[in-house]
């Protein structure tokens, strides 16, 4: 499994899964990001709270269409 982004609008939560793996542990930073820990204690997830408000969904988005845009690029360099 890859990276997994969820967006949660109503609660303005973002989650990156970054591993599969169940939870046994949670720790709240200073900066209302939670991150998420297996019985290994490997980061599992980042929850970060208030996204929108930190800016992160329009990064998200600037990110997602340069890559949609490189992704066009290359496609019409190959046909």
């Amino acid at each position: 499994m890859g990276l997994t982004i969820n967006y949660d609008p109503e609660a303005d939560v973002l989650v990156l899964k970054v591993k599969e793996g169940a939870l046994s542990n949670e720790e709240l930073l200073d900066n209302d990001i939670i991150l998420g820990y297996d019985n290994e204690g490997k980061i599992v997830s980042v929850e970060i709270i208030d996204a929108s408000k930190k800016g992160l969904l329009n990064a998200l988005v600037e990110l997602a269409k340069s890559r949609k845009d490189t992704a066009k690029l290359l496609l019409s360099k190959i046909g």
